[in-house]
């Protein structure tokens, strides 16, 4: 009887040869807002027209839960909105922090917080299911147009060379990346936050300047894949087979 043949050893999978870095536009920090636009419009009682004045309105629970969905919906609208506009570096995040927590001792001790509350609380913010589902389909386009943009203008580095895809005609640029320097920056605590995203700096040998490629997301990952591809240049360099094998 023939004896079963013994399956071959786990093989290691293979090293990528390239990695894809995608540059996206800061819009994609305004994601909580999508989602909040989403599930606000499905939470949102529907509207009762009140013929007195001709206006919309709701009464009882229906207003209260409005009220509450449109007080959560500008809470999480203005995070976003400071997110794109100002950078919190450590330091500043430090300092606001330190901040909230001196104004609520403040208010603790002088007995104004239950006025910020009430007035917060007494804000009557309502937006019906048009305006969140419109809302949300307005960014679902946005992130859709994003996406296509990045399929076709994005970087890849390679072992030996940087490739620069751009273009829906798929035009190159190319770089050396012998004697390539990298940097990753992450300098804003609210973009890491949100999507682990900072800005990769390539500074190819003969280019005049750095390339920037900003709001990258999983920017730790892609820097690790490029750091081992690197590496595995090094390698070749070392043992004389750049460019092929002799």
């Amino acid at each position: 009887m023939a004896e079963k043949e013994a399956s071959p050893p786990n093989q290691p999978k293979p090293e990528s040869t390239s990695v894809i870095v995608r540059a996206y536009p800061k819009i994609v920090y305004l994601y909580l807002t999508w989602l909040a636009s989403i599930v606000c419009g499905l939470l949102q009682p529907a509207a009762e027209v009140i013929t007195a004045d001709g206006a919309l309105r709701l009464s009882g629970e229906g207003a209260s839960m409005a009220f509450t969905l449109g007080r959560v919906w500008m809470a999480i609208f203005i995070f976003n909105m400071l997110v794109i506009a100002f950078e919190f570096s450590r330091i500043r995040s430090v300092a606001i922090a330190f901040f909230i927590i001196a104004f609520i001792f403040a208010a603790l001790h002088f007995e104004f917080l239950g006025s910020v509350g009430d007035f917060l609380g007494g804000l009557e913010l309502m937006m019906n299911k048009v305006f969140y589902f419109t809302f949300a389909a307005v960014f679902t386009l946005i992130y859709l147009l994003v996406y296509i943009n990045t399929r076709f203008s994005y970087w890849e580095i390679q072992p030996n060379e940087i490739l620069h895809h751009h273009g829906f005609l798929g035009d190159v640029n190319r770089y050396p990346t012998r004697g390539l320097r990298m940097k990753k920056e992450i300098s804003d605590v609210m973009e890491a936050i949100l999507l682990r995203a900072g800005t990769l700096v390539l500074n190819p040998e003969g280019v005049d300047r750095p390339i920037l490629l900003e709001n990258v997301i999983n920017i730790s990952r892609v820097a690790e894949k490029i750091q081992r591809l690197l590496g595995t240049l090094k390698v070749r360099i070392d043992q004389g087979r750049i460019g092929g094998d002799d």
